[in-house]
């Protein structure tokens, strides 16, 4: 992308706003290269550009991992809140061989299929219908996949939910597995 871009036919000169604030200080080289270009056009404006933002992404600014062991806390039985955080661990650990951007993801995932009212939270009643329409659909189309036995449209299908450790899985009644 460039800092400073020529639109010839609206007589404009853009400027990234980065750009921007180093071209307005006297000595830099972006305010030498915004001077010469002030020169060669001298009846254009100058622009700040602005950028686009997905207005309707979901964010959630509050939602940490160390939240979200608060949460499980809070939610899960005594019993079952140390099996679920042991394994929200296993989960955390098993994500560090991606990417940031994908490990946050993939966590938050798993967390709100697990606590989907955390999820709705603050939604107006239209939002909420929307969002409990489309996972009626999507569950629709899950149970559609699995009675045709074809695997489902989401690729996210195959989470890891069981969060027990190997010593507590049973393979026969009565006996633990090694």
């Amino acid at each position: 992308m460039k800092a400073l871009v020529v639109d010839y036919a609206n007589g404009v000169i853009s400027l990234s706003s980065a750009f921007e604030k180093k071209a307005f200080t006297p000595g830099t080289t972006e305010y030498a290269q915004l001077m010469a270009v002030r020169n060669d056009f001298p009846g254009f404006r100058l622009a700040t550009r602005k950028f686009k933002t997905n207005t309707k992404q979901d964010r959630y600014k509050g939602l940490t991992y160390d939240y979200m062991r608060w949460y499980i806390t809070k939610v899960e039985t005594k019993e079952n809140a140390p099996a679920v955080l042991a394994g929200f661990e296993a989960l955390l650990d098993m994500s560090k061989c991606h990417s940031t951007g994908r490990r946050y993801k993939e966590v938050k995932t798993w967390f709100f299929e697990r606590y989907p009212d955390v999820k709705k939270f603050g939604m107006t009643e239209e939002e909420l219908a929307k969002f409990e329409k489309e996972e009626a659909e999507k569950k629709q189309e899950e149970s559609k996949a699995q009675e045709t036995n074809t695997p489902a449209a989401d690729a996210n299908s195959n989470k890891v939910t069981d969060f027990r450790s190997p010593d507590q899985v049973e393979t026969e009644p009565g006996k633990k597995s090694a």
